[in-house]
């Protein structure tokens, strides 16, 4: 809309509703009526929500404002009418001007009621439309000054709140009313009987303090003495307003005067002394807030926040106050003509119980925070926490006293708040070591012990940002770590990395003694060898590895020679707990132990060299192959037998290449290449058979062979970056390809192959929109995806199978492999069977009932143990797998199993009667990209003949269809059977 219409000032201001011209008639229809029942205004009002057109709502706006006017109309009427004018507001096509004038005019003959909804409305307006910025209503502005004027004194508390919340809104602009008249109006209210009243006037200046205006300092007192105010409400406010205004005038002089005597401090000090003492408020949300604002009071003066640990008031504020001011003071008390008493000089921070002291500030900041930690709400001990912290990162001599208050929290009956004072101990011995007294060290031991987990955590965390002061309290340390890994095993990780961090800072305290009497090193006698295993060893270790290089170094000839030979061990097990340059604190006749120790980073190296060596032979290959068979094609050469032999030498060649002597991290990382390029092999001989005359006899196989090849090399292999991955899937694209342009489709059914279709569609879609995220091009799956494209009409049929089978042959013959080269060390999982059947003998059973079976392995690298499933082949040749259950698994290393089931039931067949065999292996479960195409492709299943929607969805239902098993097993496990037949015995009953 390129003007916006608003309602004629006419029929609204100048003309009654019973002068309006005949012409606009219906009335109701052209808006020169108010609503005249509830009811109708109601109604228009829940209407209001729905409501686009601009005609509709111009209409609803004038007859809201009508309503709001009409003189004659019932309260509940009028009231309906203005906030549905409140509704209008956010709409863009009500013009503010006019709706802000409106309202204004009805303000004449309103009650109190609709005059303070009119007020609302207006505030509203103003910050949605900044409505009385603009020049030509200046009238409208007088008017309402006017209007808010009398209001302001009204006997109605709730017409002067009104009138006070509005009247920063217009006075600025007002005329020639300056803010500070506005301020002066405020501070008046703020003495105001009723407590509404009173909350209204601090909170206007407290809006106006956060919208830019500099408050004056002279308001200060009278937002004090609000600070004792009867109600909660008003004592919220009033803390804010004292914070603000010292925030702005930190540096402004406050004079203290009682009896004649007369101290000068900053009004920042001043107003920090006054918010300490509403820490003792009696409203539990007042010492909440009290508490939350002391964390803003950064620059206060050191002397003030030492006494907010402390109930003694400072000396230097105490002052003696002669006879003679006091007066009549009570018996044998500063009678006419006494002696004066004899002052003596008081230390600093110590309390005088004399009675001839008075007080310069009054004793709110002594013991602030003493009182807020001790609060019996937890939400006031929280916020006095967090108030700590803050003011401990700005005065490194608050936090050396805050730190015994905090550490004393870890007894809290709550744990959250024993969490938020670790929380708060951490965060400050992150900038600069606690240094813990032995106290202190009992509480944090104590805490140790605690239930809660997280609880724990924190303390753990807390101990590495501490310093102790011995080795005696380093032994108590220990002995405390001893008992919490026998008591929670599972803070072993936490615990060694606390034990790290305190010998990096404990070094010049872990000495020859110490060392001795924690591994239990006799002086003269041989010691016997630790376990390997146990966990308190190797948290002994781990401290002591972790010192300084030149305190190892003179540890080298106290430690045995064990404790070198575990540390490879050790290395290996807890990668993060050790130092980096571990290695060169073996000493020189253990060279056999510091090569074990540096052999994984050259294994890592050579590895990155491996792998860059293999990615180019194998793209060297691809080009290769790809081009001879170009070229073969051209002269019409599609001897299968022939380019398998003179273009696949190379990936043959490459297929068996080894590590050998490279170690096992290469090992892993090119055997994922090695089986991608027999994969290529394989994609190569199926081209070559598709594209020659040789026929297609076994191209089912081929891609059976290369689906299942594709799954393997993903399932097996951990570590495989995203582009790896990628490739794997568009390698499964033309093994999908391939089984599809093997059955003749013209004959299915064609729903089944419109099923056939749209599966083939999301995968290519998949992986096409990967390949493009990676700015990787692969022109023929974007003729197969175009080709696959979804009809433009609901309802109609995809794409002809003739054009179909086109779009297959082209991409099968146009294929090309992705790069596949691992970003980095893989890991190849693998599962080793071991004998659990004595092999000298057959084992009997009966087929009537399921013989027992067992199976060792160790598996590694297996991610999740649900994957894992036990295959046992039948004689049969058919194939059952199990899936163990959770305790038959136990963990070892990282992503390391050990198998341990010995109850397998298994039902064999009768069969001949002669003697067999059972074969066990141990299986991957991998979830397929297309359930219903990938299982039939794996296992080489033919397309159906026919098709209906309950055996398709009940086929789909299958986890069969949904997942593809992957041998793990280097070799299967053969046990050997012999089939009996069951004759019951005759009873003695039947005998002779």
């Amino acid at each position: 809309m390129s003007a916006k219409r608003g309602y004629p000032e006419t029929s609204v201001a100048q003309r009654p509703a019973a002068q309006q011209p005949a012409a606009q008639q219906p009335a109701a229809e052209t808006g020169a009526q108010p609503y005249r029942t509830y009811q109708e205004a109601h109604e228009a009002l829940l209407s209001l929500r729905g409501l686009c057109d601009e005609d509709q709502i111009l209409l609803t706006g004038r007859r809201a404002l009508l309503t709001a006017c009409a003189p004659g109309l019932p309260a509940a009427v009028q009231q309906v009418g203005v906030r549905l004018a409140a509704h209008l507001c956010a709409y863009p096509e009500t013009d503010s001007a006019q709706m802000a004038g409106g309202l204004v005019r009805a303000l004449e003959d309103a009650d109190s009621s609709i005059r303070c909804e009119i007020y609302q409305v207006l505030i509203a307006l103003h910050e949605l439309k900044d409505a009385f910025a603009t020049e030509h209503l200046a009238g409208v502005r007088r008017q309402l000054d006017c209007a808010v004027q009398s209001d302001l004194n009204d006997p109605q508390h709730r017409l002067r709140c009104a009138a006070l919340s509005i009247l920063p809104t217009i006075r600025p602009c007002a005329g020639p009313a300056a803010p500070g008249d506005t301020f002066d109006t405020l501070c008046r209210y703020s003495n105001d009987p009723h407590p509404k009243v009173r909350q209204t006037a601090l909170s206007a200046i407290l809006r106006q303090h956060m919208m830019g205006v500099a408050l004056p300092v002279e308001m200060y007192d009278e937002c004090v003495t609000a600070t004792k105010d009867d109600v909660e409400q008003v004592r919220l406010v009033a803390a804010e307003l004292v914070w603000a205004i010292s925030s702005a005038y930190p540096e402004h002089p406050v004079v203290i005067e009682k009896f004649n005597a007369t101290e000068t401090i900053r009004l920042l000090d001043d107003a920090f002394v006054k918010t300490c003492d509403m820490v003792n408020d009696s409203s539990v949300v007042v010492r909440q807030r009290a508490s939350t604002i002391l964390r803003r009071f950064k620059g206060v003066d050191n002397r003030f926040l030492s006494q907010t640990f402390s109930k003694q008031v400072m000396s230097h504020l105490r002052r003696v106050v002669p006879t003679g001011a006091r007066g009549y003071m009570g018996r044998n008390l500063g009678l006419r003509g006494a002696r004066p008493k004899a002052t003596s000089r008081i230390p600093e921070g110590d309390a005088s119980v004399e009675s001839d002291e008075i007080r310069l500030l009054d004793s709110g900041a002594a013991g602030a925070f003493v009182h807020a930690l001790e609060d019996e709400f937890q939400e006031v001990r929280d916020a006095a926490i967090e108030s700590i912290t803050e003011l401990s990162f700005a005065s490194s001599e608050f936090a050396a006293k805050a730190v015994d208050f905090l550490v004393d929290m870890f007894n809290d009956s709550s744990d959250r708040v024993r969490l938020c004072a670790i929380r708060a101990l951490v965060a400050i011995g992150t900038r600069a070591p606690i240094k813990l007294t032995e106290e202190q060290l009992a509480i944090a031991l104590s805490a140790m012990k605690d239930s809660s987990r997280s609880v724990r955590g924190g303390i753990y965390e807390f101990l590495t940002v501490s310093a102790l002061a011995s080795s005696g309290w380093l032994e108590k340390l220990m002995a405390g770590f001893t008992a919490n890994l026998e008591r929670y095993p599972e803070d072993q990780l936490a615990i060694y990395k606390v034990l790290k961090a305190l010998g990096r800072s404990h070094s010049p305290i872990i000495s020859t003694p110490f060392v001795r009497a924690l591994l239990g090193i006799s002086e003269h006698y041989l010691s016997r060898e630790a376990r390997i295993d146990d966990t308190v060893y190797a948290g002994s270790v781990i401290l002591i590895m972790n010192t300084q290089p030149s305190t190892r170094q003179a540890m080298a000839g106290v430690l045995p020679d064990y404790v070198f030979s575990h540390l490879p061990y050790l290395c290996d097990k807890y990668p993060g707990c050790m130092p980096q340059d571990i290695a060169a604190s073996v000493p020189a006749r253990l060279a056999f132990v510091r090569q074990m120790i540096e052999r994984p980073c050259a294994d890592a190296a050579i590895a990155q060299l491996s792998l860059a060596d293999g990615r180019q032979r194998v793209a060297e290959a691809y080009l290769a192959v790809q081009e001879l068979l170009a070229e073969a094609r051209g002269r019409g050469d599609a001897c299968a037998g022939s380019l398998e032999a003179r273009f696949g030498q190379r990936l043959r060649e490459f297929a068996l290449l080894r590590a050998g002597p490279l170690g096992g991290l290469v090992a892993c990382s090119q055997a994922a290449v090695a089986s991608y390029a027999e994969l290529a092999a394989e994609v190569l001989r199926a081209q070559s058979v598709v594209d020659g005359a040789v026929g297609r006899q076994g191209l089912v196989g081929l891609a059976a062979r290369i689906m299942y090849g594709a799954y393997a090399i993903e399932a097996r292999t951990l570590g495989l970056d995203p582009c790896s991955v990628l490739a794997l899937a568009y390698t499964r694209v033309f093994a999908h390809a391939i089984w599809l342009s093997v059955h003749t489709l013209a004959q299915r059914d064609p729903r089944l192959v419109d099923k056939m279709q749209a599966e083939l569609r999301q995968r290519a879609t998949r992986v096409l929109r990967a390949l493009r995220q990676r700015s990787l091009a692969a022109p023929e799956l974007d003729g197969l995806a175009d080709a696959l494209a979804p009809p433009a009409v609901d309802g109609a049929a995809g794409c002809s199978v003739p054009v179909l089978e086109q779009a297959l042959a082209a991409f099968v013959a146009g294929f090309r492999p992705l790069s596949f080269a691992p970003a980095g060390c893989c890991q190849y999982a693998r599962a080793r069977l071991s004998c659990t059947h004595p092999a000298r003998r057959a084992i009997e059973f009966n087929h009537l009932f399921p013989l027992d079976l067992s199976v060792s392995a160790e598996l590694e690298w297996i991610a999740h143990r649900r994957d894992v499933l036990v295959v046992v082949r039948l004689p049969t040749q058919r194939s059952i797998a199990l899936r163990p259950p959770p305790a038959a698994l136990r963990p070892g290393r990282p992503l390391h199993w050990t198998l341990e089931w010995a109850d397998i039931p298994v039902a064999l067949p009768l069969g001949s009667g002669e003697s067999t065999s059972v074969e066990l292996s141990v299986a991957l479960q991998h979830a397929v990209d297309a359930p219903w195409t990938d299982a039939r492709v794996v296992s080489g299943t033919p397309v159906p003949e026919s098709y209906t929607v309950a055996d398709y969805y009940r086929s789909m239902g299958s986890a069969e269809l949904r997942h593809v098993r992957i041998e793990i097993a280097d070799q299967s496990h053969a046990i050997a059977v012999s089939p009996i037949e069951f004759r019951p015995q005759a009873s003695v009953h039947t005998r002779g």
